[in-house]
């Protein structure tokens, strides 16, 4: 029997995303709230990576929590939470939930992989 191609069975093979590429790791859902707008030093933030950062700090660091905050067990150190906005440069958000986050106050939840995280509206 010949091999069947992809092509000729009308399949559209696309690559898949770097960090559907790796196994999942950790998840976790969290409120953006206006507190976590600012730095430690309360220097105003401006970009979703910084955004999401001191969320993860307000979290663990100063226990802070907003309503709906769930735990994780990758960002628990100031090391870690370092590297959240590279690891968001590096995965597959949408850019329309990366302004939500910078514009608004919304639900999201992040998968984190090796390299990468990936958020989503909830």
């Amino acid at each position: 029997m010949a091999a069947i191609g992809a092509a000729a069975l009308g399949l559209i093979l696309l690559p898949l995303p770097v960090s559907a590429q790796g196994a999942l790791r950790d998840a976790y859902c969290t409120q953006i709230s206006e507190n976590d707008k600012f730095a430690s030093d309360g220097f105003p933030l401006t970009d979703a990576g910084s955004i999401l950062r001191q969320d993860r700090a307000n979290y663990h660091r100063f226990g802070q929590r907003d309503p709906g905050d769930q735990r994780d067990s990758t960002f628990r150190s100031s090391g870690a939470r370092e590297r959240i906005p590279a690891m968001l440069d590096r995965g597959n958000t949408d850019r329309r939930v990366l302004r939500r986050i910078v514009r608004g106050t919304p639900y999201v939840c992040v998968d984190i992989y090796r390299r990468s995280i990936d958020v989503f509206l909830n």
